[in-house]
């Protein structure tokens, strides 16, 4: 949580039981928050993964290499 929205959660907390409701609420919308970061980050990782395997089997001699960013006519 951000600084700001931890004054407000706390705030919350000190005015009692009776907040539950939107403390319950705050913590719902960070929790979501973190899952959708959750997956941007393991989405990149598996990008990574990828890219890693290819140049491995590039390396080994089981792929032949290209790129998408370089111009090859042999295509």
């Amino acid at each position: 949580m951000s600084i700001s929205e931890m004054k407000k959660y706390l705030a919350l907390c000190l005015q009692g039981e009776a907040t539950i409701p939107e403390r319950k609420l705050i913590l719902e919308q960070k929790r979501n928050s973190l899952l959708a970061q959750q997956q941007q980050i393991q989405d990149a990782i598996n990008y990574i993964d990828l890219k890693q395997g290819f140049y491995d089997d590039v390396l080994a001699g089981k792929t032949k290499y290209y790129s998408n960013l370089i111009r090859n006519d042999e295509h």
